[in-house]
C-alpha cells in the first residue's frame, strides 16, 4: 500500500517559486528577508513549556503586514498571463484585534453655587412694640348704644428697652368714645415681655362703626406703635338696644324745670314742692285716682302756673335718637277729690337744641273719664343729640288742671 503525502498548499510559496526564474537576484533576498524576519519574530514569542498559547495583538500585526507585503511583492513578479491561472488566495481578516487600551471618560463634576453671605445683624430699636391678641373686646363686637366698656389689648415688648410705668398708651386717631388722652402702664415690661393694656370706653349713642387708634409713648415722650409705627385699635358696632330706652318718669327728678306764661323762657321750678305752689308745680305721684277711676302706678304730675295760658316744662339729659325710636304715653288728669271738671290743657312733646325749642307733637286733652294713649314715630330725628322736653299749657284758667303723665318713655321696638 502506497503512503501518500498530504500537500500543503501555501500561496505566498507558490507564487515565489512561480516567480524564480522571472526576477532579479535583489527581489528574492528582499523577499526572503521579510519570510526570515517573520519567522524569527513569531518564534520569539513561542510560548514556554507549560505556558498557555497566547498571540499578542502586536504579534497579529506585524505577521500580517509582513504576509501582505510578501504577497504583494510577488505578485508584481509575475505576468499577467501567469495572475490568470493563480490558485486563490487567502483572506486575511480586516478586522485586527487590537489590545488599545480603553480611553478614560470624562470626569463630570458638578459645582454648588456659593451661598451669599448672612447679611449683618440689624440692631433692635429701643422701643418696638408686637401685638398679641385682643384680650376682650374683638373688632366689630356690637354693643348697645351708650354701653361703658373697657378693651384690653396683649402687647409685647419687641425692642431692646424696658417699658417702665411712665409710658403710656395714647389716643392718636378715631372716634374717641370717650376715652382719656393717655392711660400710663400697669408696670414695668422687660424686653421679651408681655403687657395688658386697657382704656375705659363709652359706645356712642348713634348706631354704626366706630373705630379709636393708639400708639405707646415712652418716657421721653417719643410716640412709636407696633412694627415700629402702626397703630392698634379698638372697632366696635353700635346697635339700637331693644325695649326701652328712656324712661321720663325716672328720670323726672333730674330734669330742668320751669314754668312761665305762654312759652319759654319762664323762671325755675323745684322739683317735688308743694302742691299749692302758684308757680306750678312737678312731682311723682304714686298711687292716685286717675279719670277713668283706675288706681295709678307712679306717674308724673306736672300742674302749670296758676295763671291764664300758664306752663311748665321740663327738659331732660341729652339723648340720642335712633331710627325706630318711639315716644309712647298716657295722658290723663288726677282726680281732685272725685271730680276732674275743668280740666283742659295742651300736652306737648318737644325738644330743644343749640338754635332753641322745636315741638314735635302737641294733644289738647280735657277730663273726659278716658286716658289718652299717644305713639309718636322720632325716626326723623334719628342722629340727633337732643334734650326732650315734656310740656303743658294751661288752655285758659288752669284751675283742676292737675295733668298726668303715665308711663312717658321712648322704646326701640
Amino acid at each position: 500500500m502506497r503512503n501518500h503525502r498530504n500537500k500543503i498548499h501555501n500561496p505566498v510559496i507558490s507564487i515565489i517559486r512561480g516567480s524564480h526564474q522571472q526576477k532579479s537576484l535583489p527581489v528574492l533576498i528582499l523577499a526572503g528577508s521579510l519570510i526570515v524576519g517573520t519567522l524569527l519574530f513569531s518564534a520569539c514569542n513561542m510560548p514556554r513549556k507549560g505556558a498557555t498559547k497566547t498571540v499578542s495583538g502586536a504579534g497579529l500585526i506585524y505577521t500580517a503586514a509582513a504576509q501582505t507585503l510578501a504577497a504583494e511583492i510577488a505578485i508584481s513578479t509575475i505576468s499577467p498571463g501567469q495572475l490568470a491561472t493563480l490558485p486563490p488566495t487567502y483572506a486575511f481578516p480586516t478586522a485586527i484585534p487590537t489590545n488599545t487600551p480603553r480611553q478614560p471618560t470624562e470626569t463630570e463634576y458638578y459645582y454648588e453655587e456659593e451661598a451669599p453671605p448672612p447679611p449683618p445683624p440689624t440692631a433692635v430699636p429701643c422701643d418696638y412694640a408686637t401685638y398679641v391678641k385682643d384680650v376682650t373686646y374683638p373688632d366689630n363686637t356690637e354693643l348697645a348704644a351708650g354701653t361703658v366698656f373697657t378693651k384690653t389689648w396683649r402687647l409685647q415688648n419687641s425692642g431692646a428697652c424696658t417699658w417702665t410705668k411712665d409710658y403710656a398708651i395714647v389716643f392718636i386717631d378715631g372716634d374717641d368714645m370717650d376715652t382719656p388722652s393717655s392711660v400710663a402702664l400697669p408696670h414695668s415690661v422687660r424686653p421679651g415681655q408681655t403687657v395688658d393694656v386697657s382704656v375705659g370706653l363709652k359706645a356712642p349713642d348713634t348706631i354704626g362703626t366706630y373705630r379709636a387708634e393708639y400708639k405707646l409713648r415712652s418716657d421721653t415722650n417719643q410716640v412709636f406703635g407696633l412694627a415700629g409705627n402702626k397703630p392698634f385699635w379698638v372697632q366696635i358696632k353700635v346697635s339700637a338696644a331693644t325695649g326701652l330706652r328712656l324712661d321720663f318718669i325716672s328720670k323726672a327728678n333730674s330734669a330742668d324745670w320751669i314754668s312761665g306764661l305762654g312759652s319759654p323762657p319762664g323762671t325755675d321750678l323745684d322739683f317735688n314742692g308743694a302742691e299749692d305752689n302758684i308757680e306750678g308745680v312737678a312731682k311723682i305721684k304714686d298711687g292716685v285716682k286717675l279719670e277713668d277711676g283706675a288706681t295709678s302706678a307712679k306717674v308724673l304730675l306736672t300742674y302749670p302756673k296758676h295763671e291764664n295760658n300758664g306752663f311748665i316744662l321740663g327738659l331732660f339729659d341729652e339723648y340720642t335718637v335712633q331710627k325706630g325710636d318711639h315716644f309712647k304715653a298716657r295722658l290723663a288728669f288726677m282726680l281732685s277729690g272725685d271730680t276732674c271738671s275743668g280740666g283742659d290743657v295742651k300736652f306737648q312733646l318737644a325738644y330743644k337744641d343749640n338754635q332753641g325749642y322745636h315741638l314735635i307733637k302737641e294733644w289738647n286733652k280735657v277730663c273726659d273719664g278716658a286716658q289718652m294713649p299717644v305713639d309718636v314715630n322720632l325716626s326723623n330725628l334719628k342722629g340727633k343729640s337732643i334734650r326732650f322736653a315734656l310740656v303743658v299749657l294751661a288752655n285758659g284758667d288752669p284751675a283742676n288742671d292737675w295733668a298726668i303723665w303715665n308711663s312717658a318713655r321712648i322704646e326701640h321696638p
